[in-house]
């Protein structure tokens, strides 16, 4: 009679590794094979047994669970012969039963135990071939030995039948109990590593939101950065070509922003940048787009608007921009904007053309003496 409980494999021999099916079936075959040598061999003392009959007894119970085992450990599938060996078992047993003339408590325990022990490996199946062999057991040694049957037992060997049933049923009880606490833990630790994951994928998901914001946003200002205006002009030139749709770019530039950054450090120089994004973000109209092009100098466009609204845009936003504080103080620390205007498609017709445009437009307006706004 033996029992399962799924655990990791334990070395047997240096360099060698026993499976835990071959080692598990081990010790529960020798310890079930021993009660019934012990059960079996006292109800036989109470007949007139041949000694051939007493040297198969021992042969079976004693000495074959270590020929099984060693056989087992050795094999390439060892729960394919392990299988097999319960196969033996309960052909043999019900063998046993035959040959003791059947007797009740005795047959009873015997055939329990190699009916389980099949139904734990191989379910409802299991089962059935077992109650097949032990019939084949039985009917193959009654032809050989004759039928008899004497299903009386004294109270020893009653009591200790008993026993050993009780002690196997208990140890079906226990591993059961052993494996569902285990399923329990391993269930726990599943959901919570499956909690963990979908964690760290949230977590990742929002690292790649972040990353795909910064990859497009300016880190100091929040506005667009130049990687991202190239794929957000090429749809919108797409699209006013389709519609037939005008659209400027205005080219802003802060006036001698190195004179600040020289007089009152980077970090001055840093905070004016901040406030002419939000300035020009807070003037800007809801469908236009705002970015930071590089250093000091910002590319508003305009959506829609032709040359001549746009030169209207960037003159209020100069104008405005011109008394507008840039820091906290007394005094505040003010600028000028140039600007430089290119309409599509009057100054070009893709985004390389129109920058150049805007940005020739823009050192236009420097060189006449800044502060002031040209078209392209």
């Amino acid at each position: 009679m033996n029992t399962l409980s799924p655990q990791p494999a334990s070395p047997d021999a240096p360099g060698k590794r026993v499976h835990w099916i071959a080692r598990i079936n081990h010790r529960s075959r020798t310890f079930g094979f021993a009660l019934l040598l012990v059960i079996m061999g006292l109800h036989m003392a109470q007949h007139n047994r041949s000694w051939a009959l007493w040297l198969a007894l021992v042969l079976q119970f004693g000495v074959y669970p270590q020929v099984a085992f060693w056989r087992a450990r050795r094999a390439a599938d060892p729960l394919h012969t392990e299988v097999r060996h319960m196969w033996l078992d309960a052909l043999s047993l019900g063998g046993w039963i035959a040959v003791l003339h059947f007797p009740l408590w005795i047959s009873f325990a015997a055939a329990t135990g190699a009916m389980q022990n099949l139904t734990f490996y191989r379910g409802a199946r299991g089962w059935l071939e077992a109650v097949g062999l032990l019939l084949l057991g039985c009917g193959l040694a009654g032809w050989v030995t004759g039928w008899a049957v004497q299903p009386q037992t004294d109270d020893v060997v009653t009591a200790l039948s008993i026993i050993a049933l009780s002690l196997y049923l208990f140890s079906i009880a226990l591993d059961s109990q052993r494996r569902s606490v285990r399923l329990r833990e391993v269930r726990q630790e599943l959901r919570a590593k499956e909690h963990a994951l979908q964690q760290q994928l949230a977590e990742i998901r929002s690292l790649q939101a972040e990353l795909r914001d910064q990859a497009r946003h300016d880190a100091l200002t929040g506005l667009f950065n130049r990687r991202h205006l190239n794929e957000l002009m090429t749809h919108e030139l797409a699209r006013c070509a389709r519609n037939g749709e005008p659209l400027s770019l205005l080219m802003i530039d802060i006036d001698h922003f190195k004179r600040i950054n020289d007089a009152h450090g980077h970090q001055v120089g840093d905070e004016v940048l901040r406030e002419t994004a939000r300035l020009l973000t807070e003037r800007a109209r809801a469908s236009d787009m705002l970015f930071r092009y590089g250093g000091e100098e910002f590319l508003l466009v305009l959506l829609p608007a032709d040359a001549i609204v746009a030169k209207e845009v960037a003159e209020e936003l100069r104008q405005r921009y011109a008394v507008s504080p840039l820091t906290p103080g007394d005094p505040p620390i003010t600028a000028t904007l140039s600007i430089g205007v290119a309409t599509f498609a009057d100054h070009g017709v893709t985004v390389d053309s129109l920058i150049e445009a805007a940005d020739q437009a823009l050192y236009r307006a420097k060189r006449a003496g800044r502060n002031r706004v040209e078209i392209a």
